[in-house]
C-alpha cells in the first residue's frame, strides 16, 4: 500500500533544503525532474516516430512543467505548446524563454499558438484533432474556482479528440479535493475539467484522485518521485504530516485465505450466519459468497415472513429459525427490510456464546436506531466483538444522522467522504466502516484506506450483498476486523475486474470470480 495525501505543499518545502539551499534552484532541479516524469509517459504514447504532441501550458509552475518537458521533447516529435495562460511565476517565465531560445537555435518542429488567437485553420479544434497526445500543465493543485470559457472550450474540444490525454500532477478543473465537479454528470464533467487517460502526480498520491467524482477523470494514477528517494520523502513526510494516514490498497496487499493444514475439520474455518428479512435472495447471495471465500459453513436464519422458499438455494446453504450455537460471523442487513423486529436480532446478538464473535452490519440494518446503541456498548467495551459496516453514501447519512453527527444530504457525504468517516469513527472506536462508492473508503479509527481496484460492474443489485458476505466469511477465519474489510473489499473489487463486458456482471458470476 502507498500512502495518500491531502496537501504535499509543506513536504515540498522540506525536499527544496535538502536539493538546494537557494529555494529557486531546489524548485528548478524538481520541476525539470517532474518534466522527465513527463516526458517518460509521452514517450511511451507516442506510437508513431513523428507523432504530434500538443502541451497545455498555465501560468505557475505546473505551466512551468509544460514548457520544461516541451524543451526536453524538441526535436524527437511535432510539437504545440499551447500558452493558455501568460507566464507569471518566475520558473513559468524561466522555462518558457529557454523554449523558445532551444526553438531559435534549432528550428525545431515546435508551433507556438496563445489559445485566445486561436482561430480559423489555427483553431483549437484544427490542432487537437491533428495531436496524437494532449498534456495537460494548466493548474496543478492550486487550482480553485471555475475556468473561464475558452479554456472550457479547449477541454470540450480536448476530451473529445481521439488524442492520449496525459495530466500533470492533477487534471486541471479538478479541485485538491476532488468534489468540485460531485454533482457534474460526465459529459458536464468533460466540458469543466480535463479527461486524463493519466495522471502523473508528482511526488505522492493526493486525496483529489480518489474521490469518486475523479473516478472518471483521473484516469490511470502514476506516482512520479521527482528526484528524490523513498527514504528522503518519507523523513520528510513525517515531519510535517504527522496525523496523515490515508493508504491507497493495491493488488499485491490482498491476502486471500489459505488452508495449510491439511488435518483439519469444516468447523476450523468458521460459521457464517445471515439474518434473512423479507427477502431471502440478498441473504443466500451473502451466504454463498461466504462459503465461496473460505468459510466452513454457512446458514440463513429466516423469520415467518421470509420467501426463503421461493429460491433454489445451494444444498451447502443451511437453513435456521435462530442463530445457530456454532456460528462464528453474523451478517445482519441484506434484504432484512425496515419493519421487521430488529431489537429481537439484537437481542440474539448480545447472547451469541462464542468468545471471539464477529458482526457484518450492511443495508437496511442502517435505519433502525438499535444498531446505534449495539455499536455503542460495544465499541465502549475492551475486548468486545468485531464489528464491521459497509454502507453506501446514502445509508450513511441516515446512520450519521441515527448516531447524532448530523443531518447530511447524500451529495454532503459524497464531497466530505474521508472528514465524515473519521467523525464517524472518532465516535464508535475499533468499529471498522467500509463506505463504498466508485473508489471505497475504509476507515478504522483514525487511519482510512482507499480501494480505487472497483469497477462499474460492480454497480448491480447484489453486489453489496456478496462483499457483507465475503467480509463475514474473513472474520468467521479469524483475520480481525481491520483486515477482514481491508481483504474483503481488494477480493471484491479484483473480482469484478474478471468480467469481459463491465455491464454483464451478475453477483453470481462474481461470487463465482472470487
Amino acid at each position: 500500500m502507498e500512502q495518500v495525501f491531502e496537501s504535499v505543499k509543506d513536504i515540498e518545502k522540506q525536499l527544496a533544503g535538502f536539493i538546494s539551499q537557494d529555494e529557486k534552484t531546489a524548485e528548478a532541479v524538481m520541476i525539470e525532474n517532474a518534466a522527465v516524469a513527463l516526458e517518460k509517459y509521452v514517450r511511451k504514447a507516442c506510437s508513431k516516430t513523428k507523432s504530434r504532441v500538443t502541451v497545455l501550458c498555465g501560468s505557475g509552475n505546473n505551466g512551468a512543467d509544460g514548457y520544461t518537458l516541451c524543451r526536453r521533447l524538441a526535436g524527437s516529435c511535432r510539437l504545440n505548446v499551447i500558452k493558455v495562460k501568460n507566464p507569471k511565476s518566475f520558473h513559468c517565465i524561466s522555462a518558457s524563454d529557454n523554449l523558445i531560445n532551444v526553438f531559435q537555435a534549432t528550428s525545431s518542429d515546435i508551433y507556438f499558438y496563445d489559445l485566445n488567437l486561436m482561430q480559423g485553420s489555427t483553431s483549437v479544434e484544427k490542432v487537437i484533432s491533428k495531436s496524437d497526445v494532449v498534456v495537460d500543465c494548466i493548474f496543478g493543485t492550486g487550482f480553485h474556482g471555475t475556468v473561464d470559457s475558452n479554456i472550457q472550450k479547449l477541454f470540450e474540444v480536448v476530451n473529445n479528440s481521439k488524442a492520449y490525454r496525459i495530466a500533470c500532477d492533477i487534471p486541471s478543473g479538478l479541485d485538491v479535493t476532488g468534489e468540485n465537479i460531485s454533482s457534474l454528470t460526465l459529459e458536464e464533467k468533460k466540458k469543466v475539467v480535463f479527461a486524463a487517460d493519466r495522471t502523473v502526480s508528482m511526488l505522492a498520491h493526493k486525496i483529489g484522485l480518489f474521490s469518486d467524482a475523479a473516478k472518471d477523470i483521473a484516469g490511470k494514477i502514476s506516482v512520479a518521485a521527482i528526484g528524490v528517494s523513498d527514504s528522503l520523502f518519507r523523513l520528510c513526510s513525517e515531519k510535517v504530516s504527522l496525523n496523515n494516514k490515508i493508504y491507497l490498497l493495491e493488488k499485491s496487499d490482498v491476502k486471500c485465505p489459505v488452508r495449510k493444514e491439511e488435518n483439519v475439520h469444516k468447523g476450523k474455518f468458521g460459521h457464517i450466519c445471515v439474518m434473512a428479512g423479507d427477502k431471502a435472495g440478498a441473504a443466500i447471495l451473502s451466504s454463498a459468497a461466504g462459503l465461496k471465500t473460505g468459510a466452513g459453513l454457512a446458514s440463513v436464519v429466516v423469520n415467518n415472513n421470509c420467501d426463503y422458499e421461493h429460491f433454489k438455494i445451494p444444498a451447502s446453504i443451511m437453513i435456521s429459525s435462530d442463530i445457530p450455537s456454532t456460528a462464528t460471523a453474523v451478517v445482519v442487513g441484506p434484504g432484512f427490510g425496515r419493519n421487521n423486529d430488529f431489537e429481537k436480532v439484537i437481542s440474539e446478538l448480545k447472547i451469541m456464546d462464542c468468545p471471539d464473535k464477529a458482526f457484518v452490519f450492511d443495508a437496511d440494518s442502517f435505519y433502525y436506531k438499535e444498531l446505534i446503541d449495539f455499536l455503542i456498548k460495544n465499541s465502549s467495551e475492551k475486548n468486545s466483538c468485531k464489528i464491521v459496516l459497509t454502507p453506501h453514501p446514502k445509508e450513511f447519512a441516515n446512520l450519521l444522522n441515527l448516531a447524532g453527527l448530523g443531518d447530511f444530504s447524500v451529495k454532503q457525504v459524497c464531497d466530505n467522504r474521508l472528514e465524515l468517516s473519521r467523525k464517524f469513527c472518532e465516535k464508535f472506536t475499533d468499529v471498522v466502516l467500509v463506505l463504498k462508492g466508485a473508489n471505497s473508503f475504509i476507515t478504522v479509527n483514525d487511519t482510512t484506506y482507499i480501494c480505487n481496484s472497483g469497477s462499474s460492474s460492480l454497480a448491480k443489485g447484489g453486489s453489496g450483498d456478496v462483499l457483507s458476505g465475503v467480509i463475514a466469511s474473513l472474520l468467521a477465519q479469524k483475520y480481525d476486523a481491520r483486515d477482514a474489510a481491508i481483504h474483503g473489499v481488494l477480493m471484491h473489487a479484483l473480482a469484478s475486474r474478471k468480467v469481459k463486458k463491465n455491464y454483464s456482471l451478475t453477483p453470481e458470476l462474481l461470487i463465482e470470480n472470487l
